[in-house]
């Protein structure tokens, strides 16, 4: 057992880090979305919900992709990121910092080739895509040669896209190679920009996407010789790029793109006003490929226009530009030859891990599934033997139950038989008081009222008086034990004439007060409850020594209440003498929990009693 409630603390332990890390992971994945949308602004805002390190590095990425090459910090990588997501971030930041103001570095795809291999070893599509996109950038880039490789991350992004930004972007970089590249086989026509255009009426007319749609879509129009539907393409991309620093290179190709119609249109001078106008939006940190470019379109302008020798210096110049590039370029294609082969070899140790972790995890199944099934079966013999045992205790209880309630029976019953017999012998004393001793009073009476100068002897009338009061007594003891309560006044008349004849002899004053008493009970009830009241009254009157007496009868729907308080000096029920009590304090509870009512003493020395009866009617 011990083992399997450790084993449970280690799966529970994994449970939570894996919550844990999907909650991270759908947090960053909306981060992704805003940050491949271009909304850098909102991207931020979502990161102030990361914990501190990934909050840092999401903010730098989002800082450093929305200021390009005029992000002037120089960025480093940092090893000491404890959170991998947070160093995917870093890697990112890094590689996009050295791609726009070093652009001839080889770290750029390298690391955008690390955050990939880890998005697709932990299975983080969102992040997995976004380095796609970062690695197609490179190509876009025009650092690498466009080849099978490239084509492969492509088709990846393709496999994988979700949403219409992913779709963008995918046709997006496929475009880009089609036009760059006329011998890879891509398919780019009319039908595909049909589909385009349909894709964007999916985002806002101010959605950042559409300035490099239309400049792209431009691209593709010249080479149709569509020039007019070109250029208007080129206005509407810069017309729709405002201060966005990331949207520059899009206003700087555009301008020179239209110097470039306007040159096959044979303007040379409306193509220098434009090449003009690209030099203000050239990318500072990377000078180079932007000088080649202007060097070169300024060449074959000025030679249109007759001006060889300033023509001949330009050309000379992008030609000394472009050694350099295809230089760079080609020690960029070795180093990426080299970091493709080391990301060959970590992803076949990957695969051999992940073979080995799967025929570890495939034991450890095993082995769990065993010890939960031997555990299984011990719960199951635990349980059974623990069944047994308490159907045993049930089987004792229940027999004890039964003993207890034929001895409760037994005990109602002699309650019964008490009350009844005490009811008999008060029906027989008070019928003898009334019929025997109380006509052979009346007719002393009747003969001491004949007797002659009765009037004149003061003995004799001392003795008539006497006499009469005797008689008086006997008649009120006759009518005491017969209660009244069988005859048609009921239950609370009968109290209140015990109360009347009590306090009449000054020595309690007993007072009566009900509430909600209306219909009549049945008479056996009310006798039973007069008794009580009665017993529970002269308990109070023999050893409460109380000056007043409070009773009170109410009755609310089907439950009806009785309330007896003294004033006297109280008792602890666990000295209580119950032979010197009558029917005793015991009897008068069973016979109340035989009426399935409750009955509760409170009684505190020297502050008086309280006795409440609750019984259902």
């Amino acid at each position: 057992m011990k083992k399997l409630g450790f084993l449970i603390f280690l799966l529970s332990i994994g449970l939570t880090a894996q919550t844990n890390m999907k909650s991270e992971y759908a947090g960053l994945s909306e981060f992704l979305i805003q940050i491949k949308n271009f909304n850098y602004h909102d991207s931020k805002i979502l990161a102030q919900n990361f914990d501190f390190e990934l909050e840092r590095e999401a903010i730098l990425l989002a800082n450093v992709l929305s200021e390009v090459e005029l992000y002037h910090i120089e960025l480093n990588l940092n090893n000491n990121i404890q959170n991998p997501l947070a160093l995917c971030l870093n890697k990112l930041a890094f590689g996009y910092n050295s791609l726009y103001t070093r652009p001839y570095d080889t770290q750029s795809f390298k690391v955008f080739n690390d955050v990939y291999v880890f998005a697709k070893e932990n299975n983080f599509q969102e992040l997995e895509k976004f380095a796609l996109i970062s690695i197609l950038e490179v190509y876009s880039f025009e650092l690498l040669q466009t080849n099978e490789e490239m084509l492969l991350y492509l088709e990846r992004l393709k496999n994988i896209k979700k949403d219409n930004a992913d779709e963008y972007h995918y046709k997006m970089n496929l475009l880009h190679f089609s036009l760059r590249d006329i011998f890879l086989d891509i398919k780019v026509d009319d039908n595909f920009f049909l589909k385009f255009d349909s894709l964007m009426t999916n985002f806002s007319a101010s959605h950042k996407f559409w300035p490099n749609y239309h400049s792209s879509k431009a691209v593709y129009q010249e080479t149709k010789k569509q020039y007019a539907k070109a250029e208007e393409n080129y206005f509407n991309a810069i017309n729709l790029i405002k201060n966005e620093k990331f949207l520059r290179y899009i206003k700087f190709r555009s301008f020179i793109r239209i110097a470039e119609i306007k040159k096959k249109l044979i303007k040379p001078r409306l193509a220098l006003r434009y090449i003009d106008s690209a030099s203000i939006y050239k990318n500072q940190m990377d000078s180079v490929r932007s000088n080649y470019y202007l060097n070169y379109y300024y060449s074959s302008a000025y030679a249109m226009l007759g001006d060889y020798e300033l023509g001949y210096r330009k050309f000379r110049k992008a030609d000394s530009l472009k050694t350099f590039i295809d230089y760079e370029r080609n020690a960029n294609e070795i180093s990426a030859l080299n970091i493709k082969y080391q990301t060959a070899e970590k992803e076949k140790q990957i695969l051999e891990e992940k073979q080995r972790a799967q025929t570890n995890r495939n034991w450890l199944i095993v082995a769990t599934l065993a010890l939960v099934f031997g555990a299984g079966i011990a719960i199951l013999v635990q349980k059974n033997t623990t069944k047994k045992r308490k159907l045993a205790e049930q089987e004792t209880l229940l027999k004890q139950e039964r003993v207890d309630n034929l001895l409760k029976q037994q005990e109602l019953v002699s309650i019964d038989a008490m009350i009844e017999g005490q009811e008999k012998e008060r029906q027989r004393v008070a019928n003898e008081l009334h019929d025997d001793l109380g006509s052979l009073m009346a007719t002393i009476k009747l003969h001491f009222g004949n007797v002659k100068g009765k009037d004149k002897d003061p003995a004799l009338k001392q003795a008539q008086t006497l006499l009469e009061e005797a008689y008086q007594k006997v008649r009120g003891i006759a009518h005491s034990k017969n209660s009244g309560v069988m005859s048609s006044q009921g239950l609370l008349p009968a109290v209140k004439k015990m109360a009347q004849v009590i306090s009449e002899t000054n020595a309690l004053e007993v007072s009566v007060e009900d509430f909600g008493m209306g219909e009549r009970m049945e008479n056996s009830l009310e006798l039973s409850l007069f008794r009580t009241i009665q017993e529970l009254v002269a308990n109070a009157i023999k050893h409460a020594e109380a000056t007043k007496l409070n009773i009170q009868i109410s009755q609310y729907d089907d439950n009806l209440n009785i309330i007896i308080e003294d004033n006297g000096k109280g008792f602890d029920r666990s000295n209580l003498d119950k032979s010197k009590t009558g029917m005793g304090l015991t009897n008068i509870e069973k016979r109340i929990e035989h009426l399935e009512g409750n009955f509760t003493i409170d009684s505190v020395l020297g502050k008086g009693t309280s006795i409440i009866i609750d019984i259902p009617v």
